[in-house]
């Protein structure tokens, strides 16, 4: 092995350690709130290539997420692993299930939950030990929509919700049960 591969070698595995380390696992299913009639697209990497495109225009489809890491223009990536067709009221049952399956990376400006409701709390960091910042109590099991999915961590979700930003680990994806 001459010495340029032995180091091109290295610096790839020292890239590929930053880009691991760099990625905050978290778990949780959320919906395809892009409409574009293109689809989402999905990249190899935050902000990398176009794997695929995701199209979820007037469908209802979710997807499995399984990590945060910040791209390199800055924006927050959410690494996913499955999408799944949801049959909803309007659906044929036919056309529900797996979509894609892969790794993947999608921006989480274009993911969104169905709603919040009552029993959601919102907390100045991803614990419930921390300062609460907002409940939902007032709105009387009225379901509210979040203004932007900002990130995860573990089982918590980052979002902006009524102009405040906190952390909660109780969201919906599915309008059509109820949802603890």
């Amino acid at each position: 092995m001459n010495l340029r591969a032995l180091i091109l070698g290295a610096a790839a595995l020292a890239w590929a350690n930053g880009a691991a380390a760099a990625t905050m696992p978290c778990s949780g299913t959320l919906d395809i709130a892009d409409q574009d009639p293109a689809g989402l697209n999905v990249r190899a990497s935050p902000g990398g290539p176009v794997i695929t495109a995701l199209k979820a225009r007037g469908r209802w489809v979710e997807v499995e997420v399984t990590g945060q890491a910040i791209g390199p223009s800055g924006g927050v990536w959410a690494r996913i692993t499955k999408a799944t067709m949801q049959a909803d009221e309007n659906d044929n049952v036919d056309n529900a299930g797996v979509i894609w399956k892969g790794a993947g990376w999608v921006a989480f400006s274009k993911l969104g939950v169905s709603e919040f409701d009552s029993r959601a709390r919102f907390y100045a960091a991803p614990s419930s030990k921390s300062k609460l910042v907002l409940s939902l109590e007032s709105y009387h099991d009225q379901g509210v929509d979040p203004d932007a999915i900002l990130g995860c961590d573990g089982d918590w979700l980052k979002v902006k919700i009524k102009g405040v930003v906190g952390w909660t680990d109780t969201w919906c994806t599915n309008q059509l049960t109820t949802c603890v």
